[in-house]
């Protein structure tokens, strides 16, 4: 989760960028309830989506519990792929 609160602690930059960020999980076992726990404790004020049938998410990341990051324009286009960990989340979508 950690992944959450360093987007977070870039969200005015992203809206000055007119990015929005979408957090998409496929494995949150509480659903809808779970995400809105999750939103909650760690106050996101961007998306989060659910994809437990990985009907969308898998066009971007096929493999499994990669957590990577992606970068998507508004055309749906994968223009950067970070990969991710399970240990300490990447610091490169943001440089004031």
């Amino acid at each position: 989760m950690q992944q959450l609160v360093e987007f977070q602690q870039h969200a005015e930059t992203y809206k000055r960028l007119n990015a929005e960020l979408v957090f998409v999980f496929r494995e949150e076992s509480l659903g809808i309830n779970g995400l809105n726990k999750i939103k909650t404790g760690h106050g996101t004020t961007y998306t989060l989506a659910l994809d437990h049938e990985k009907t969308t998410s898998a066009s971007y990341s096929p493999k499994p519990m990669t957590f990577d990051s992606y970068v998507i324009n508004s055309d749906g286009i994968v223009e950067k792929v970070v990969p991710g960990n399970f240990k300490k989340a990447s610091r490169w979508w943001c440089s004031d």
